[in-house]
């Protein structure tokens, strides 16, 4: 049965309307055969086309046969292959009329660099909107960066770019390449290399994705919009820079606003409709809010559902995000003792049977479910049980900008929402926008005035208390949007979780280590707020299945194993430096000659989350680090931190920050991008300073070079 009213009439006129067609060349092959043959026609046929046709003989009949048939195959396949997106006038046409259509609309390419999933929603909702405002003369396609090839860029005429910046100052995975290529590309035009005016028929927008908590806050995208400016691109509009800590959302819908200004005024784009001032709002009623058909599946339909009991269905080989592979849980331990009113997890994940290589210092992505409690509050919001089997799809001939389902196979309402739904994450705008089409009365008109301009302020005090998409629907109880609306265009997918690899394949080859606060805190609102990874590692047992994938990063261990280096990592920031000391250790213990290592971590005492201690006093005592310090900053009067030890070691410290032939020290930190990782380079630039006697701003310019040539890393967050 269906959720939703049934689109499945679409189907029987696809099929009908095609065997038509099919059947009246198949009557006039009959009949010019039943002539060749020397047979008078069947009652009630019509001479029509053949009647003044001498008849052929019958060997040229049935080659003639052959070429028809043949066609007809060919007709009835590119009936059955033609985009939805065609059918929009007339669903069907003639072979031959099928065969010379071709799309000679411009295109309006939208292309993202994402990592948690927010820059591929805002391409989609930018495409949404630029669809409604300036109609189907043109058209909206949205890509991955790692789905286009770059070389083809010179060939687009408009292209909107919506780049994250990850760590420290890095393109996301799934812009490497595509970033790499352009900044390459423009370094090489601006020595003059290469072809300044690659890209001079290119107009362009850029939307950088950032937090300025982060020193490098949306660094990709400033690197791309002026690396188009190089190869001689023309910009449409400045380029937007979005700040996560305070309100991405009104920071991109500022840039949309200017951008749509300055589309009206140019002839860039084709434009079959008035579009109004400011940004569109795109969902009005409930019938407009694109939906997937949801079939609810019984009986043996419903018999091989995915499910939560079962495994997660992944069978990959570990080495990208495309392949996650299934790995065991071997080792799941508290690192806190009891003392302690937090949690620190401990996690061991068998990869035996992968493909999966990995070093000291690269990142493990887990796929993490939602839990019992959650999907149990959601399913009742949604009104159906959680052991409901369903089956998502695109309606037949929608002209919506639905994406396919993260499934087409039959799947329970728990395993969907354990699985595949961002319930907990703060709740977006567009989510909002949708969920408001199916609220009532009172609640309704609130949630239209939050999404106005006129309450753009309450909105953003609003937004700012962190709401997630579970406690919007709790909160406003008259918002009860069908599955299909709601699978379709209010949940967001739950994004993989990243986290630093705490052990060395030098001394764990087929094992992997994390090393996982827990995240339980109480949000604005009075909520008590569950990490979503960390929770969910925390309930595995030994011999339960993770899905995991590897990524590799450049936070290494220096080649030359004489180079000293310092690592700074309090809390969990000490995962890759864990790490680094096992590979150290495996070293120490074949013979290798290694440079002195001294590492910084902190904690709050010494009694309570002091994670690792015998571990790493036994790497002090082997050489695998040459001095440890440790900062307990809840244990005196007076709060101590790595940043106060660091400017207590700074003669060991600053002929690592030395520039010239004879310095090669590495100075790596791990951990709190907010304030520790910030207050660490305040002390590096002033030991510089006062060993050197150069001024504050030669000492921070030196950082930023130190930096630039990775004699400093970063692994923050």
């Amino acid at each position: 049965m269906r959720e939703a009213p049934s689109t499945s009439r679409g189907r029987t006129q696809l099929s009908t309307s095609m065997s038509a067609d099919a059947i009246d060349v198949l009557s006039l092959v009959h009949i010019n055969l039943r002539r060749a043959l020397g047979a008078g026609p069947m009652n009630g046929e019509s001479s029509g086309l053949f009647a003044s046709v001498p008849l052929l003989p019958a060997l040229g009949v049935a080659a003639a046969l052959v070429v028809v048939l043949s066609l007809v195959v060919v007709f009835v396949r590119n009936q059955g292959g033609k985009s939805r997106g065609a059918l929009k006038s007339s669903i069907f046409k003639k072979a031959e009329e099928a065969a010379t259509e071709e799309d000679v609309r411009p295109r309006v390419l939208i292309l993202f660099g994402t990592q948690t999933g927010t820059a591929e929603r805002f391409s989609k909702q930018l495409k949404s909107e630029l669809a409604v405002r300036y109609g189907d003369g043109n058209r909206y396609e949205v890509l991955d960066m790692e789905e286009y090839k770059p070389e083809n860029l010179h060939k687009e005429k408009v292209v909107f770019f919506m780049m994250a910046t990850y760590g420290d100052g890095e393109p996301t995975d799934n812009a490497a390449d595509f970033y790499n290529w352009l900044t390459k590309t423009a370094s090489e035009a601006d020595k003059g290399i290469g072809s300044a005016g690659l890209l001079e028929t290119l107009s362009y927008g850029v939307f950088g994705l950032g937090n300025k908590q982060y020193e490098h806050f949306c660094a990709v995208g400033k690197r791309v919009h002026k690396a188009l400016g190089v190869l001689g691109a023309k910009a449409l509009v400045r380029r937007g820079d979005g700040d996560d800590d305070e309100d991405i959302e009104a920071d991109f819908e500022s840039w949309r606003t200017e951008l749509y200004a300055g589309l009206d005024k140019c002839e860039v784009l084709v434009k079959s409709s008035d579009g109004g001032s400011g940004v569109t709002q795109i969902v009005a009623a409930a019938e407009s809010v694109p939906s997937y058909q949801i079939n609810i599946l019984t009986g043996s339909e419903a018999a091989n559902a995915e499910d939560v009991s079962s495994a997660p269905p992944v069978s990959g080989d570990g080495t990208s995000k495309d392949s996650p592979f299934l790995s065991t849980v071997s080792v799941m331990r508290e690192l806190h003792t009891p003392q302690s009113d937090r949690s620190c997890v401990h996690v061991e994940l068998d990869v035996s049977g992968s493909n999966i290589t990995y070093e000291a210092g690269d990142h493990i992505a887990i796929l993490p479910e939602n839990g019992e409690d959650v999907i149990s509050r959601a399913a009742d919001v949604l009104g159906y049980p959680l052991d409901t089997v369903i089956q998502l799809a695109i309606p037949e001939g929608s002209q919506s900008s639905l994406a396919p389902p993260f499934t087409s196979k039959a799947i329970t309402l728990r395993a969907a929402l354990a699985r595949y739904v961002d319930l907990l994450s703060p709740v977006s705008k567009p989510a909002l926008q949708a969920l408001s089409a199916f609220a009532a009365g009172e609640e309704q008109a609130r949630l239209r005035r939050l999404l106005s301009p006129d309450g753009a302020a309450e909105y953003k005090a609003w937004h700012q208390q962190s709401r997630s998409l579970l406690e919007v629907m709790e909160e406003f109880t008259s918002c009860r949007p069908p599955l299909g609306a709601f699978f379709g265009s209010i949940m967001q997918r739950l994004q993989v979780r990243f986290y630093s690899i705490s052990s060395s394949p030098a001394m764990h080859p087929k094992s992997i280590h994390i090393t996982c606060a827990v995240v339980y805190m109480k949000t604005a609102t009075g909520r008590m707020h569950e990490g979503i990874a960390s929770y969910y590692l925390k309930q595995q047992k030994p011999g339960a299945l993770v899905p995991v994938f590897i990524r590799h990063s450049s936070f290494k261990l220096p080649k030359e194993l004489t180079t000293p280096i310092v690592m700074v990592g309090p809390g969990t920031g000490l995962a890759p430096f864990r790490g680094f000391l096992q590979e150290r250790a495996e070293l120490v213990k074949s013979g290798k000659k290694l440079g002195p290592a001294y590492l910084f971590f902190g904690c709050r005492n010494r009694e309570q989350d002091y994670i690792y201690q015998q571990e790493l006093e036994r790497y002090e005592q082997s050489g695998a680090v040459d001095r440890l310090f440790v900062a307990f900053s809840r244990e005196g009067k007076q709060k101590d931190y790595v940043q106060h030890h660091i400017a207590r070691e700074a003669s060991l410290v600053a002929p690592l920050l030395r520039e010239g032939p004879e310095s090669q020290g590495i100075f790596y930190i791990c951990g709190d991008a907010k304030n520790m990782a910030k207050d660490v380079a305040r002390t590096a630039v002033k030991i510089m300073a006062d060993a050197e006697g150069i001024s504050t701003a030669e000492a921070e310019a030196r950082l930023k070079r130190l930096g630039d040539t990775s004699r400093i890393q970063r692994d923050v967050w």
